[in-house]
């Protein structure tokens, strides 16, 4: 290889234009990355990450990310849309980074070969959590596992590096002093000296919270659980710990299987409690948590201070909820109570251990209408009203999605008038408004919307017919006032309809 300096600047500059060109390498200032939502991440070599109910294990100044790779989550990636209800277990993954953003793919660490005589096809494995045990010098997944043929409960694999391979070691069928005899939802938490507990609810009875400390020996043995919280109505799923500033938190989802939901927290000087009554995580109710469930948490302490990272899974295969399959946030604290920022895109420095919120951030919530689980005339994030003579509501959400399953819909059961209107909060600055359209046409009037800020109300006619997903642009929205009103306003007659989907409000 020439050693011309002039050559080997050009080499460089050329080898970081492919990077950016091929998006290894992201447009931004040093040590500063961009984390996007909505979509399927890909690891340094540009394959898709499948890493599913997992968690993550920082060695020296590496982290190391695990999750579950499902069968079905690769034919979903290819083709969105088509979603199943029984995953199929491949492999757990696992990636590395130093940044958390930049992820290389370190192989499938636990395979059905593995597992040896505890694989079974049909089995159900995840809900996975790795920890280091100083005595053993082991690396120790501990995963859910549940299986008709073999039986379920606990199963322990070990390893003499974090990036595997991980083989089979035990399986514990039941853990002491529980209603039932094993975990519902559960993750691994590792307090700071070391010892790794199992944070989970019941597997009979989800209702009842509990923490339980991993064997100190060998972490192979699910010790005696402490039932710190009973939760009510159906109970949680999606148990995970983070400590913050000397508290320890323990939070949860609602029990809504594969869909996405609000998140719930509850806090305590130590990790078996006493804990404070349990909250609703701000932020959260609005789009169901960014339209995922409540996975594990990411503590990313650098020079500058520490960002919590809320690690949801969007289970887009097993519920149709649009595109990707991890949903990272960084979390905001008043005081004690944690605050969800329902980011589309931010740009975190994990050297510094801080965030900002990205340039092409969607500050728009439930964008894409795929929070709602069921039907609804109210659509969660939105204020929906209507006028009807004949006293009926028009649909507000049906499965018609542009991407994902549902639309927004006001559909004329008769004359009536209907709106959906967010009041969104965000800097002054510029922004445009993207929305997808369709149209019956006819309508008396039928509009898209920007006001509230600072300047003259802005629209777009949507009365035109528009059989096909139309895009529709709002430009140059000048906001002045820290907010804006987006809506959609239409009336009509019987027969008359509006569909939308993917709104997207972006700073220029």
């Amino acid at each position: 290889m020439s050693s011309d300096p002039k050559f080997a600047a050009i080499l460089r500059r050329a080898c970081v234009a492919i990077l950016l060109a091929i998006g290894v390498v992201h447009a931004v200032p040093a040590a500063e990355l961009t984390i996007r939502n909505g979509v399927f991440w890909k690891d340094t070599s540009g394959t898709p990450i499948y890493s599913q109910g997992g968690g993550m294990l920082k060695v020296g100044a590496k982290y190391y990310w695990y999750g579950v790779k499902y069968a079905e989550a690769v034919s979903y990636a290819r083709a969105p849309g088509v979603f199943t209800d029984k995953p199929h277990f491949e492999s757990v993954t696992a990636y590395s980074s130093t940044d958390l953003v930049n992820w290389t793919f370190e192989g499938d660490v636990l395979t059905p070969q593995g597992l040896g005589e505890h694989f079974d096809p049909d089995a159900w494995l995840g809900r996975m959590g790795v920890a280091y045990n100083q005595s053993t010098r082991k690396y120790v997944l501990v995963t859910q596992y549940s299986s008709k043929a073999t039986g379920g409960g606990i199963l322990f694999a070990t390893a003499d590096s974090p990036a595997g391979p991980f083989i089979f070691s035990r399986l514990q069928t039941r853990i002491d002093k529980l209603a039932s005899p094993t975990s519902g939802d559960q993750t691994v938490f590792i307090d700071d000296d070391g010892q790794a507990y199992l944070i989970f609810s019941n597997n009979g009875d989800r209702r009842q919270l509990y923490v339980a400390p991993l064997r100190k020996a060998d972490f192979l043995h699910v010790e005696a659980a402490t039932n710190v919280h009973s939760a009510p109505g159906g109970g949680r799923e999606g148990n995970a710990m983070f400590k913050y500033k000397g508290l320890y938190y323990f939070c949860s989802s609602d029990l809504h299987g594969w869909n996405a939901s609000r998140s719930y927290c509850m806090t305590a000087p130590g990790i078996t409690g006493p804990y404070s009554p349990e909250k609703l995580i701000r932020g959260t109710e609005a789009d169901f948590s960014h339209v995922s469930q409540n996975g594990f948490f990411i503590p990313v302490q650098g020079s500058a201070g520490t960002t919590i990272l809320y690690a949801g899974d969007r289970w887009s295969n097993f519920a149709g909820n649009g595109h990707g399959y991890n949903i990272w946030v960084p979390l905001s604290f008043d005081g004690d109570a944690p605050v969800f920022n329902s980011l589309s895109e931010f740009r975190l420095d994990a050297v510094r251990g801080t965030w900002t919120v990205g340039k092409g951030n969607n500050y728009l919530l439930n964008p894409g209408f795929e929070a709602d689980r069921v039907r609804q005339t109210s659509v969660a994030g939105w204020v929906s009203s209507w006028t009807s003579l004949k006293g009926d509501a028009p649909i507000m959400n049906t499965l018609d999605g542009r991407s994902g399953r549902w639309a927004l819909s006001l559909r004329h059961p008769g004359q009536t008038m209907g709106s959906a209107v967010q009041h969104v909060a965000l800097p002054n600055g510029v922004y445009t408004l993207h929305a997808w359209v369709k149209s019956s046409g006819g309508q008396g009037v039928a509009r898209l919307y920007a006001a509230g800020h600072g300047g003259a109300e802005l629209s777009r006619a949507l009365h035109a017919p528009m059989a096909q997903w139309t895009e529709i642009r709002l430009p140059r929205i000048q906001v002045s006032t820290g907010s804006v009103q987006i809506g959609v306003y239409s009336e009509g007659v019987e027969g008359n309809w509006l569909s939308l989907d993917d709104f997207s409000l972006v700073r220029e």
